[in-house]
């Protein structure tokens, strides 16, 4: 009975193989190249020997079975999130990407599995999960057997476990770190949340030591920076899409300068905007000090504003969040999950009552869209339901395809109205003004791939290419048609913050024309995206 409950014991270690064999045999088919593969596979070889030697220091104790359960469930989770990376993106998981991670709420994972999680994902965590069923039914079916072990040979088995899970970990820190989500989750949180504290510390203050010798002028003025949200200049009229998304817009074209090739530096909101709203950029990631134009408009002289149809996640949750907490007054209005119905048209109202402030002569606007954001049915009200058909060029005709192309088509229909009332609100103002409309990034809506949304692992164009227009009042210097030889200027929004301080009047120590899209002497740069990548080389 001894050598049986003792063979039992042996043997329970067996089922901590079975994530290991699911790595192996199911990354030999999604993982390359093949040293990529061989290497995911050790490293998960490595932490399951680290699990299975602190599962050796149960066996035989009352707890075996539950520290079998908990270790299985670690390998199994670890095991499922790996390999779903490589299913639905390509490559391994890495610290850019855990960045992001650690930035999504709870609405957008709720969003990220809706539209995400495809059928091979799905039998993916079956199967993973189908020896879980028999471990715990296992589990309360047998009772725990206690070591029978003398005492010096038990303390030289612990030893040797210890020694052997040790070396373990150490072979993850030196030779798998990458490929071992744990170390790489814990060393990537440390870092993100010294990375978040110093944000907070410099770019949520109201003035930033990276603007010396501000000047501007004391003119009446207002400008608008509209920032919009997932929207790609791929489903817009105003490039030229096949249907009828920007009527608003396109009644008042003349009036308005469309720059035709603008790129975001990142497809995801986080990355995006830190580099687009400050004076980060590809040659200088961490400048020191940073500062944001939000800051720069501040020390300018101006009563800053940051409307935010977007939910903060608390108080410097997210880094858009923390952005826009160095203006003067800051107004978050989305109070609802993502998954609810959010209208940017509740934006206007606060525009509005900014704009009747006729005492406060100089003024910024920030308005931070929910725009297109996933998901899509939710953006607008149903009378911008408007596209139900299937569109003729639509490459990928299954029903998912057509559904979400329609919906986006009419999140993008709203939004142009959206953008329209903005216009019209300022210039019912009359005086010196300007409104600048960009989007953070775009979203692969079924134009180059099969694929919806964005991620910077696929980066296909809809997602980089974004739009930017610009218009300006009769009291404003400058004339859109004067301009319109600008349009075609190859440019990244990595560099606007040059853009807005001559838009704006403002002069500092630093500032380079060059880097201005709207200058005379403006120079054409390499576009990087993804940090290194030349846009217009890959």
């Amino acid at each position: 009975m001894k050598a049986v409950v003792g063979n039992r014991n042996k043997n329970i270690m067996l089922w901590l193989l079975f994530p290991l064999v699911i790595v192996a045999i199911v990354g030999y088919f999604i993982i390359m190249p093949s040293e990529s593969y061989l290497k995911e596979v050790a490293g998960f070889f490595v932490m399951t020997v680290a699990m299975c030697c602190f599962l050796g220091l149960f066996l035989r104790t009352r707890l075996q079975k539950t520290i079998l359960v908990f270790c299985y469930l670690v390998l199994a989770f670890f095991a499922f999130t790996k390999l779903s990376f490589y299913l639905e993106y390509g490559v391994g998981i890495s610290a850019s990407a855990l960045f992001v991670i650690f930035e999504t709420n709870s609405n957008e994972a709720s969003e990220y599995l809706t539209n995400y999680f495809g059928l091979e994902t799905i039998i993916l965590a079956l199967g993973l999960s189908l020896p879980l069923v028999f471990l715990l039914k296992w589990k309360y079916k047998h009772a725990n057997v206690t070591s029978q072990k003398p005492r010096l040979r038990q303390l030289a088995t612990t030893a040797v476990l210890i020694f052997i899970g040790l070396g373990s970990l150490f072979l993850i820190k030196k030779k798998f770190k990458k490929e071992n989500i744990p170390y790489a989750a814990i060393t990537t949180w440390n870092e993100y949340k010294i990375a978040k504290q110093n944000l907070k510390d410099n770019l949520a203050q109201p003035e930033s030591a990276a603007f010396t010798n501000v000047v501007s002028t004391k003119e009446p003025q207002t400008y608008v920076v509209v920032i919009g949200e997932s929207t790609s200049r791929w489903h817009m009229q105003l490039y030229g899409y096949e249907r009828e998304t920007n009527p608003k817009l396109n009644e008042i074209k003349n009036e308005l300068l469309v720059m035709d090739s603008i790129i975001t530096p990142h497809v995801h909101t986080i990355t995006a905007l830190e580099k687009i709203l400050t004076l980060a950029n590809a040659e200088t990631t961490k400048p020191d000090p940073n500062g944001s134009i939000i800051q720069l408009a501040n020390q300018a002289g101006f009563t800053t504003y940051w409307l935010s149809n977007q939910k903060p996640v608390g108080l410097y949750e997210s880094i858009p969040t923390i952005l826009g907490s160095a203006a003067q007054h800051t107004r978050f209005l989305a109070t609802e999950d993502y998954n609810q119905q959010i209208l940017d048209e509740n934006l206007i109202p606060e525009l509005t009552a900014i704009l009747a402030k006729k005492e406060i002569s100089k003024k910024v606007i920030f308005i931070h869209l929910i725009g297109t954001h996933l998901r899509y049915e939710k953006r607008y009200p149903k009378k911008y339901d408007i596209f139900q058909d299937t569109l003729p060029s639509l490459q990928y005709l299954h029903n998912k395809a057509i559904t979400q192309t329609n919906t986006y088509d009419n999140a993008v229909l709203y939004n142009d109205a959206v953008v329209r009332d903005i216009i019209e609100v300022l210039r019912a103002e009359n005086r010196a003004s300007y409104m600048v409309y960009f989007s953070d990034h775009g979203d692969e809506v079924y134009d180059t791939m099969d694929f919806l949304g964005h991620n910077e692992y696929h980066g296909t164009r809809p997602m980089f290419e974004v739009p930017m227009v610009f218009w300006f009042s009769e009291k404003y210097n400058i004339k859109s048609d004067s301009l319109r030889s600008y349009r075609g200027r190859k440019y990244s929004l990595e560099r606007f913050p040059h853009t807005f301080a001559q838009l704006s009047n403002i002069q500092f120590q630093g500032y380079d024309a060059t880097q201005s899209v709207l200058d005379s002497t403006f120079m054409e740069r390499p576009r990087i995206i993804k940090e290194t990548q030349d846009y217009d080389q890959k």
